[in-house]
């Protein structure tokens, strides 16, 4: 899984391409979670050419929402194509994790 990587204002914005599954959660989930212990607390998962989630990467999402937490973060996550978007709203995750339209929209919820 390839993982693009900016910063706009104090907000990280990842960008993950691909499939987030059980191949590559726990890659991703090590990845993010090192950006976070390096100090990250405005975090913004921009999933727009995220083709599949399944409940492995589910599950990275979540307990990279909680390290944040814990740490005093926020994270957001944007641009879900509409089968990502369905797996977050039948799982209820659109209820845990905060989600936005766009990247604009992200970046305005993390300000």
């Amino acid at each position: 899984m390839q993982i693009d990587e900016s910063t706009v204002g104090n907000a990280l914005v990842l960008s993950p391409q691909g499939r987030l599954d059980a191949q590559s959660a726990q890659g991703f989930q090590d990845a993010v979670l090192a950006k976070v212990d390096g100090g990250t607390t405005k975090l913004l998962l921009d999933l727009e050419r995220l083709e599949y989630v399944s409940s492995a990467g589910l599950r990275s999402v979540l307990m990279i929402a909680k390290k944040l937490r814990q740490n005093g973060g926020k994270l957001v996550v944007c641009s879900l194509r509409d089968n990502v978007a369905e797996v977050f709203r039948v799982s209820g995750f659109d209820s845990v994790i905060d989600t936005a339209a766009d990247r604009a929209s992200g970046l305005a919820a993390l300000a």
